[in-house]
């Protein structure tokens, strides 16, 4: 019963926001067409298209009205958005060049990859700018340029859309993880094992604030790895920990000699599991943590470790 509810609040919810956009379509049409013109007969109000512009909205937003499912309704949205360009063809001659130049000018200021915008510059500037002479075809340059910066904004509200639950999933996470290991490392001199809960919970950390940085840009369209981010993500964290882990075996193992102030990654490890005093646990925990978040944090810690480790193992033995 609380399903049914929920998908019929959802529809709803989806109705309204259609509704809403196609009354936009209406008035974007409708406003264009109120403008005034001059009395050429380039500059006359196509009647006619109007006319069929209005009738199609109103058979889509009727349809709107009684739609039964969300899919029916993203259709209707879409159809409404096709009927909102035919504004273009509503605008008068003296305006639009400025309405083109506007519309690219929007485009670009939206932070998405500059060859968009460069390209309908060099598509359609000659044709805004014979506005005067060819009224027909800076119009049609005018409907492609607003179909463009449709397309453009329905791409960026579905960026929005996939982008910030994954960012709330991933904040959510990364603090969870890191009060989580602090917790298992204060812990870790009653139960040792919960060392390396601590180092793999760390470097989780690491690895979701790594993908968190490096959120696919807007052009990520052009690639297609916004249709793909949900796998990208797992498998990210997925290095990032398994990295992290090597990386603090190698350094407790010594293979790689690094120390802090002459303390090694082992001695930290080994001063929080047989704590001396608590001002000890504290400072080598910090230290203890902060080694494998950033190598879960670094996208190129398992490649330097293989070179590294693996590289020494198949090096060919010196001749004596």
């Amino acid at each position: 019963m609380a399903n049914k509810k929920s998908k019929e609040r959802k529809l709803e919810e989806c109705r309204i926001e259609a509704l809403s956009s196609i009354t936009g379509d209406r008035m974007r049409v409708e406003l264009m067409a109120q403008r005034p013109r001059t009395d050429d007969s380039k500059d006359r109000l196509d009647t006619t298209l109007l006319q069929t512009v209005r009738e199609r909205l109103t058979e889509i937003e009727s349809k709107a009205k009684n739609a039964a499912t969300e899919a029916e309704l993203k259709d209707l949205l879409e159809d409404g958005e096709v009927q909102g360009l035919f504004a273009a063809y509503f605008c008068p001659v003296n305006d639009i060049h400025d309405e083109g130049i506007l519309a690219i000018d929007t485009i670009e200021g939206w932070g998405i990859p500059k060859s968009s915008p460069k390209r309908l510059r060099d598509l359609f500037s000659e044709k805004l700018k014979n506005a005067s002479s060819d009224p027909s075809s800076a119009r049609g340059a005018l409907h492609s340029i607003y179909a463009e910066m449709d397309a453009w904004g329905d791409f960026i509200d579905d960026y929005e859309n996939t982008m910030e639950p994954y960012m709330n999933w991933l904040f959510r996470c990364s603090v969870g993880m890191l009060l989580g290991s602090i917790l298992a490392l204060y812990f870790a001199s009653k139960v040792p094992f919960l060392v390396f809960v601590a180092l793999l919970l760390a470097g989780a950390t690491g690895s979701c604030v790594s993908v968190m940085g490096k959120m696919p840009a807007l052009d990520a369209s052009l690639s297609g790895e916004l249709d793909a981010y949900s796998r990208r993500v797992f498998t990210r964290i997925g290095v990032g920990l398994i990295a992290s882990l090597i990386g603090c075996g190698l350094l407790g193992w010594g293979v790689l000699p690094i120390s802090i102030e002459n303390v090694t990654f082992s001695e930290a490890l080994n001063a929080c599991v047989q704590p001396s005093s608590p001002f000890s646990v504290i400072v080598r925990g910090l230290v203890v943590l902060t080694v494998p978040m950033l190598l879960g944090f670094s996208e190129r810690a398992l490649t330097t470790f293989e070179s590294r480790f693996l590289g020494e193992l198949h090096s060919p033995a010196k001749k004596r």
